[in-house]
């Protein structure tokens, strides 16, 4: 098996895991590293492998109201977050970037019974990119400060990098790469599937953040240049959007169909107590 092949296999893995906790997941995808060419293996950094597992509610659910599924587990290669289709919808129609990212990933894997519905989002996902792109820059730019503020906080997983260096380099290198997102989708014009690779140098420059190689007070100016950059970007674009001109339908119609999921869902239920 090559690396891609692993990777798919560890998708399949914990779906099944899922299914047999008596979910139904009907799409599950890596998201993180993997999907930047930014994973790293080696004696001194290995990368996690998380995932995000989109889960169909049963008719009970649906009868009772019951609360939609929303929760992260441990498993044997990082994290899965695990999210009912009405929760990952709304978060991805919010421009989160941690799920838009879910729609460009080559690591995925679909439930046959729902390859229909999903891949029609997949292949729609360029056109409700230019819908969204004004969230997504705000939606980036805010993960930008975010990241920003946790760079040097003494969270209690990243304690032992502080005391060490000061500062946490994975916050750092994620800041650094969503400027440069930015600029390549919003500025540069460039497709969003390649926006997620960085460049060649510019990829040594983030690998070299991650693994906190470059010193604090350098590292406290960067993400200082970082912050005004990426705010100097998103008003630049937001200046420039004509919001008359902008159909929301294919919002609409990425509802319509993960209401279809859930639709197809409920009949396979019905039909199999029939």
């Amino acid at each position: 098996m090559n690396g891609d092949d692993i990777l798919l296999s560890f998708l399949r893995e914990q779906a099944e895991t899922l299914e047999s906790q008596g979910y139904t997941v009907a799409y599950i995808s890596i998201y993180g590293s993997q999907n930047y060419g930014l994973d790293l293996y080696s004696d001194d950094y290995i990368s996690d492998v998380d995932m995000k597992a989109v889960v169909v509610p049963t008719l009970d659910d649906l009868i009772r109201n019951s609360k939609p599924v929303s929760k992260v587990v441990d498993t044997a290669w990082g994290q899965c977050d695990i999210k009912d289709i009405r929760v990952y919808f709304e978060t991805l129609l919010k421009a989160n970037p941690a799920y838009i990212e879910t729609l460009y990933t080559d690591y995925y894997y679909i439930n046959p019974k729902f390859e229909v519905e999903f891949n029609k989002i997949r292949s729609m996902r360029d056109e409700l990119m230019e819908v969204l792109a004004p969230q997504f820059i705000k939606a980036m730019y805010g993960m930008l400060c975010e990241k920003a503020k946790a760079m040097c906080h003494p969270y209690p997983s990243i304690v032992h990098k502080i005391e060490k260096y000061g500062y946490d380099g994975k916050q750092l290198s994620h800041a650094y790469r969503l400027l440069v997102m930015m600029e390549d989708y919003f500025d540069k014009k460039k497709p969003l599937k390649e926006c997620f690779y960085p460049s060649g140098h510019t990829k040594g420059i983030i690998i070299d953040m991650k693994l906190n190689k470059i010193p604090l007070e350098i590292a406290k100016e960067r993400i200082e240049v970082f912050l005004e950059d990426g705010k100097t970007e998103r008003d630049k674009f937001l200046s420039s959007v004509d919001y008359t001109k902008i159909d929301f339908s294919i919002k609409d119609r990425f509802l319509m169909l993960s209401q279809e999921v859930i639709k197809n869902k409920i009949v396979e239920e019905i039909c199999r107590h029939e």
